[in-house]
């Protein structure tokens, strides 16, 4: 029964040590490079979304270089959303992953299309002038 009692203290010891938010310098140089758009807002992150954002870079250096790119645009991208702007987002994801896989394709068209300008709205670019000899 002691031994029971000390391995749970044990367990619930390194529980609460792994909870608490990671200092971002104590991060692999990977991962710092990988999250290098986010750096100056990580010691604020909950240590929960913190260790989602260290799986997503622990995939990084497996991607091609446009992926990476792609990547980093992404997540600079989001790093500038406010807190209401990303749930805003992620309501939208969970709502998009509700709709049946072999329509999200129109509904990605859909949303493009009303997101466009109007014709009207798109300034007319003027030919250049010809000039003569």
């Amino acid at each position: 029964m002691r031994s029971l009692l000390i391995a749970l203290a044990l367990c619930l010891a390194a529980s609460l040590a792994y909870a608490a938010p990671e200092s971002w310098n104590t991060l692999p140089p990977a991962e710092q490079v990988a999250l290098a758009p986010i750096q100056a807002q990580w010691n604020t992150f909950p240590e929960k979304q913190q260790q989602k954002l260290r799986r997503l870079a622990q995939h990084y250096p497996k991607l091609n270089e446009e992926e990476k790119k792609r990547f980093l645009s992404r997540l600079a991208t989001w790093a500038r959303l406010t807190p209401a702007q990303r749930e805003a987002a992620r309501e939208k994801y969970r709502a998009f992953s509700q709709i049946p896989k072999e329509n999200r394709e129109q509904v990605k068209r859909m949303i493009k299309q009303a997101n466009k300008p109007p014709a009207s709205a798109v300034p007319a670019v003027a030919a250049p002038a010809a000039t003569q000899p």
